[in-house]
């Protein structure tokens, strides 16, 4: 599909991809440990690294799911009524492929939600939930990239 809007911590995940020092600590939690003069990621940080890889994938298969639902709403909107043309029914079926891509992405993302949640220790508020939890952590610890 096309190229998604730029992810909103992509600065952030390539550092610790790179492990660069800049990324060692977030919040009072160490995500790089110093190991024979090189950076290694502890299991938090492995954690965030699969946490925000999974969050841009749900970013980019959202826009994909928008891109396609405005051209299939493009073509029924002028279509004769009737048995549908074969452009319509191969539109029907890339927007059930990449909806179910979609919904992969956010299981992968609650999974990955919850591995951060363990490892970082975070507290989960009992009527609040896992994925809310970490994304209002992500939120308030993570330095956005500037636009």
């Amino acid at each position: 599909m096309q190229t998604p809007a730029a992810f909103a911590h992509a600065g952030f995940l390539a550092q610790l991809q790179a492990a660069d020092p800049a990324a060692s600590t977030l919040a009072g939690l160490e995500l790089l440990q110093t190991a024979g003069g090189g950076h290694a990621p502890t299991a938090a940080g492995n954690a965030l690294l699969a946490l925000l890889q999974a969050r841009q994938r749900v970013d980019a298969t959202s826009v994909d799911v928008g891109l396609v639902a405005d051209e299939l709403r493009r073509y029924q909107k002028f279509a004769a009524p009737g048995r549908p043309s074969l452009q319509i029914v191969q539109l029907r079926r890339q927007q059930s492929t990449v909806q179910q891509a979609q919904r992969v992405a956010r299981q992968e993302f609650i999974r990955c939600a919850d591995a951060f949640a363990r490892a970082a220790a975070l507290t989960v508020p009992a009527r609040l939930g896992v994925t809310t939890t970490v994304e209002r952590w992500l939120a308030a610890n993570l330095p956005a990239d500037p636009a």
